[in-house]
């Protein structure tokens, strides 16, 4: 400040002595700025953004995957006699090969995979979001030690099962928990799986610009719903292996966090250090979502999508990890459960042990692949493990034997386009 007033009274002198105030007013004006922005940055770069509280919530009804696969069989193929051979043997494939064992879906087990109108489907995605979205606030903000709904400044909402409705998701949400009227809202759809760790990119900036900023972060998807808007099955004719491989994989969940710039007075905080975004070139037709006329959605994933993630993906890991010179052993890796190719494939380009994945892995077995929500739905799991005595119990997966070994997480989701997001969380 001092320098400043000093600088100002230089160029103002100046301006008096050479009759040129207008020319070194406008000199004052650029060095000002520079100074504050210098300031700002400084200030900035001083300032940490913590999770505060996480959680993650699923819809009631439990299912076995036999039975999802059961139901696939009974309700869109209306049964086994309407298969060829070779299609009901690429069912039993696909999903024993998801290797999902339990998953969670809000519909009845009768519902599953039956076809729905198009405002019936809206009205059903609509309701259950926003039930989850809400049980899933509740329980950030209470985990959040002390955070009140009156103090949250921002509410960001992100999902992948997107409807064409107004009002939009986030003024539902924000009336139903009482938050402030004059929240800040964002309600962002169609990212795809990688909506959770770019919205978490986002929240970590907006809680920057403020001290006193707390934003809450809701990432839902239903999933699951895609199931009952498949194209067409024709009896006796070859099926659509797309709609296949999304009755085999996709489920129903919802995360959500709380960010702030001060510390849980427990000190189980996740420190979002930094996030990196990119988009793979040449990339743009490897995966597409359309809907046609008679309301079907259907899903293209391409078989080279997961390769061109695998191909890119050390380069930005690597650069991000020798960038706060951090050892990768010291990571535990937050991968979105797109499925079990895809985790294999994201340990063996990044050279992982098989425990620097034990939460993803957990969640593809127990859950499923969620969409966006996935993001947050792991973060959450790794999170629970390491600051509570209750460790998880799953045979097929390797856990580590000392959670407090691995400092830091590295979030990695992927989503149209081909998209990555790439986001660094410190342990405290």
């Amino acid at each position: 400040m001092i320098l400043k007033l000093e600088l100002k009274q230089i160029f103002l002198c100046l301006a008096f002595t050479i009759g040129t105030s207008s020319l070194a007013y406008r000199i004052w004006l650029s060095i000002s700025k520079k100074l504050n922005f210098q300031s700002r940055k400084i200030k900035s770069s001083k300032r940490n953004v913590y999770i505060n509280g996480i959680s993650s919530c699923f819809p009631s009804n439990c299912y076995r995957q036999t039975q999802m696969r059961d139901m696939f069989i009974k309700n869109y193929c209306s049964g086994q006699t309407n298969l060829i051979s070779k299609d009901l043997d690429f069912i039993d494939r696909v999903f024993s090969a998801a290797l999902i064992e339990t998953c969670f879906v809000n519909l009845p087990e009768d519902h599953l995979f039956i076809r729905m109108k198009r405002e019936q489907y809206t009205e059903y995605v609509k309701k259950t979001m926003l039930s989850l979205s809400c049980q899933s606030a509740r329980n950030a903000i209470e985990h959040s030690n002390g955070i009140k709904t009156n103090q949250i400044t921002h509410i960001v909402f992100g999902t992948m099962t997107a409807t064409i409705a107004a009002p939009s998701m986030d003024i539902f949400i924000t009336k139903e928990l009482g938050l402030n009227l004059n929240v800040k809202r964002l309600n962002v759809e169609s990212m795809g799986c990688l909506t959770g760790f770019r919205l978490v990119g986002l929240c970590r900036d907006i809680t920057l610009e403020a001290e006193n900023n707390i934003v809450l972060l809701i990432v839902c998807d239903i999933r699951s719903a895609l199931g009952n808007q498949f194209t067409p099955f024709i009896s006796n004719e070859p099926i659509d292996k797309s709609n296949v491989i999304i009755a085999a994989l996709f489920r129903d969940a919802c995360g959500a966090a709380i960010f702030s710039q001060k510390k849980s007075i427990n000190n189980n905080n996740l420190n979002v250090i930094d996030h990196r975004s990119a988009i793979i070139e040449n990339t743009l037709e490897l995966g597409r979502l359309k809907e046609f006329n008679d309301s079907s959605i259907h899903l293209y994933l391409d078989k080279q999508l997961p390769y061109a993630v695998f191909n890119y993906l050390p380069n930005v890991v690597n650069k991000l990890i020798d960038q706060y010179k951090i050892d990768k052993d010291t990571c535990q890796f937050a991968v979105h459960t797109g499925g079990p190719k895809i985790i294999r494939g994201i340990q063996q380009c990044l050279n992982l042990k098989d425990e620097q994945l034990c939460a993803s892995w957990y969640v593809m077995i127990n859950y499923g692949n969620l969409s966006g929500s996935s993001n947050l739905v792991v973060l959450e799991h790794f999170s629970r493990w390491k600051y509570s005595s209750i460790k998880p119990d799953c045979k097929n997966i390797l856990f580590p034997k000392d959670f407090n070994q691995y400092k830091y997480v590295i979030g990695l989701s992927f989503g149209p386009g081909i998209a990555v997001e790439c986001i660094l969380f410190q342990l405290e």
